[in-house]
């Protein structure tokens, strides 16, 4: 069985924020899902915890099945100052031509980014699901 991940998107300044773990990958947001916590609990917790930030709305996305987790993703409208808190080490900015980044980041996370770069936005600039997707 997979490991159940809440795996989050937060756009700051046009550009997708990561984080670097003590090995050296960079990869969105996220962490495991706890024993009786929702998968929107584990977000909004695993986003204060890696990068600082305050989750103010969370939009799920959708479901990414990797290798060695099952992702629950969400995007982000977060507060607060960045900064690399619990495993993470540093975190980064990341845009889809940042090939020296892109070739750094986790296989999951590198088409995480490209599904969310294809859904559509509302006027305001929110991404819209999928149909069908369910949180």
């Amino acid at each position: 069985m997979k490991r159940q991940r809440a795996t989050i998107v937060v756009e700051l300044d046009g550009r997708i924020l990561l984080v670097e773990n003590r090995g050296g990958l960079v990869l969105l947001p996220g962490g495991g899902v706890h024993a009786g916590e929702s998968r929107l609990q584990a977000a909004a917790r695993e986003l204060a915890e890696e990068t600082r930030l305050v989750a103010q709305s969370l939009l799920f996305l959708f479901e990414h099945e990797s290798a060695t987790n099952r992702h629950s993703v969400f995007w982000a409208a977060a507060t607060g100052t960045a900064l690399a808190g619990d495993d993470a080490t540093a975190l980064h900015r990341f845009v889809a031509e940042d090939e020296a980044l892109g070739g750094r980041m986790s296989a999951a996370s590198r088409q995480i980014i490209a599904r969310f770069l294809e859904l559509p936005r509302d006027a305001t600039g929110i991404p819209r699901p999928p149909a069908g997707a369910e949180g």
